[in-house]
């Protein structure tokens, strides 16, 4: 296999723990996490994996500016920010919607670590529309700033490229070395499902190194991202390492449907009580917090499908991808204030 070249943009090698409160609770195999959510830089996330790549790939080529483009809380456009931060590169966020008033959760510390965030306000426009306009700014941008002598590398959303989703191709091998769990049995690895590049690196690498386990995603989108895309990206990747290993659909396993997804309903970036409560439960029973967007609801599937037997006694691992400062925004904290009122008293 011809490997990439990465760089210690955070840390891999993160822990796995079994998760025995949980497991009693639910009395149907054993349940662990691998936690991702401890890559280091700027308060972790999945995203610190395929960045060790890019930023790589942007020093090598002689990058100067890292630009990316996400929703308004995007984990991704934090982690990348945060990279640039460290190796001291320049950083432009784009962002589709209008420019809040108040900076919270990830926006606060896009801000703390200097980022230049561009908002892009796309409201009355049509879908096809919006993401043309997004598009028509960064190429701008890249524009303005080549008549700078600055050399920007453009990002994907979610660092889904074929050189992000290596990080998580050799994740696989991480957790299939992993010294203290090696000898564990473990049947299913489930994982948010968003952009796909995690999960396209995931199967791949699953496939490529004859793991034990099935990869399982949750969509967070309610359309989720399209299937022979991800299938596409995992296959790119392959052809650029050289091997002989391919992915095809009947190897993709996305829980919820396809079309209005249950589990990622009422759409991206949103809850309702139900995903709250699995949130809940996990903290409540494990101390480990998850985030609204992407492992609440994947927690929130994960549960249902318990609840269904689906996963049938088998031993199950779940890939926490952080996103903790997108708890942190008005919205998310209105609703688990509502939700969690009764536990406050005063004297």
């Amino acid at each position: 296999m011809q490997e990439l070249n990465r760089i210690n943009v955070g840390r891999i090698n993160t822990p796995i723990e079994k998760l025995n409160n949980l497991t009693k609770y639910f009395n149907k195999g054993d349940i662990y996490i691998k936690r991702d959510d401890l890559t280091g830089l700027a308060m972790g996330g999945n995203k610190t994996r395929k960045l060790d790549y890019l930023v790589n790939y942007a020093l090598d080529n002689g990058y100067n500016t890292l630009l990316t483009y996400g929703a308004m809380q995007t984990n991704h456009g934090r982690l990348t920010i945060g990279a640039a931060a460290k190796y001291n590169l320049n950083s432009i966020l784009v962002i589709e919607g209008k420019a809040p008033e108040l900076l919270e959760g990830n926006l606060a510390l896009d801000a703390m670590m200097n980022g230049e965030i561009v908002f892009v306000d796309t409201e009355d426009l049509a879908e096809e529309e919006a993401k043309n306009k997004v598009q028509e700014v960064v190429d701008n941008i890249i524009y303005e700033r080549k008549q700078q002598n600055d050399k920007v590398l453009a990002i994907p959303m979610g660092g889904s490229n074929t050189i992000g989703a290596f990080g998580y191709m050799q994740c696989i091998k991480e957790i299939i070395d992993d010294e203290e769990w090696k000898d564990e049995t473990i049947d299913y690895l489930v994982c948010p499902y968003g952009t796909a590049g995690t999960y396209a690196g995931l199967v791949l690498g699953a496939k490529y190194y004859k793991a034990n386990f099935v990869i399982v995603g949750i969509p967070v989108f309610v359309e989720p991202f399209d299937v022979h895309e991800c299938v596409k990206l995992a296959n790119n990747l392959a052809i650029e390492l050289d091997i002989e290993t391919r992915v095809t659909i009947d190897d993709l396993i996305i829980e919820g449907g396809l079309h209005n997804n249950r589990f990622a309903l009422p759409g991206y970036g949103k809850t309702n009580k139900e995903q709250r409560e699995a949130m809940y439960l996990m903290a409540r029973q494990e101390g480990i917090i998850l985030d609204p967007v992407y492992t609440g609801k994947m927690f929130y599937g994960f549960c249902e499908l318990m609840n269904e037997n689906y996963f049938s006694n088998s031993n199950v691992m779940l890939l926490h991808t952080g996103g903790y400062p997108g708890l942190f925004t008005s919205k998310h904290i209105k609703d688990i204030s509502d939700d969690l009122k009764d536990c406050i008293k005063q004297y």
